[in-house]
């Protein structure tokens, strides 16, 4: 996978500091970690982590429908798309839970500054995150210095529904956009006072749409963006590693 490497892990020349001094922004480093990614009927958002010094790429489980055990998928780096080796697929145990989670067998030449949150314990209700992805089938994106990065969003850290530990759900007050899913979702961790990812998107909560007919609201089936953001806790990604480094042994 050291195409994937060459693709995220490069360095990105966007005259930022590489961890922002204040809690609002996004660090660099999350940046060069998020790539637009496709397969041959799916297009999405992929982030990579470290786990024991080895590098996953983290994605929305729809983004891999129709893969079996293994992807195949491209990343787009600079206007074009590369093929990268075929990956082994982890899944968490619940089917719920909208994450998928590559093992590319590649060593992390060193950890990312940008960690996980374990167990949600680094957000609060009511606090200010950040979610990262490509919006749209064309893959829009930034472009600075013939480098391309993710859109950057923000919403409010809504609520967290746990009653089911194997697949918890995160709502974030935030207008999502088709693209995204798969993207990280990060915040500020206030004790550790370090950015941290603690989530994955999955995309957003439908709503049916109403239309005025003689000045009354009558509802349709037209589905529009309630304008919030659905996600699934990181926690479940590090499941899924987990459970395949233990079967391995």
């Amino acid at each position: 996978m050291s195409k994937l490497c060459c693709c995220v892990l490069a360095c990105l020349v966007f005259g930022l500091c590489g961890i922002a001094a204040a809690q609002d922004a996004v660090p660099v480093e999350l940046l060069q970690r998020t790539v637009l990614i496709r397969t041959a009927t799916e297009q999405g958002t992929g982030f990579l982590i470290d786990y024991d010094g080895k590098l996953f790429l983290v994605t929305a489980r729809h983004v891999l429908s129709g893969q079996n055990g293994t992807a195949n998928i491209q990343v787009r780096k600079n206007g074009e798309w590369l093929s990268l080796p075929a990956a082994k697929i982890l899944y968490p145990k619940s089917d719920e839970v909208d994450i998928a989670v590559l093992k590319t067998d590649e060593p992390a030449t060193k950890p990312f500054g940008i960690t996980v949150s374990k167990k949600n314990s680094s957000v609060v209700l009511g606090q200010q995150i950040w979610f990262l992805g490509y919006p749209f089938l064309e893959g829009l994106s930034s472009h600075i210095a013939n480098i391309e990065a993710p859109f950057i969003k923000r919403g409010t850290m809504s609520a967290i529904v746990s009653t089911n530990p194997d697949a918890v759900l995160l709502y974030i007050d935030g207008f999502n956009n088709p693209g995204f899913s798969g993207g990280p979702i990060i915040c500020w961790d206030l004790t550790d006072h370090v950015y941290k990812i603690i989530g994955v998107v999955k995309g957003y909560r439908n709503e049916n749409a109403k239309v005025a007919v003689n000045g009354q609201q009558v509802d349709t089936n037209i589905l529009v963006n309630s304008g919030i953001l659905v996600g699934y806790s990181i926690d479940h990604a590090i499941e899924a590693i987990e459970t395949d480094k233990a079967s391995a042994k």
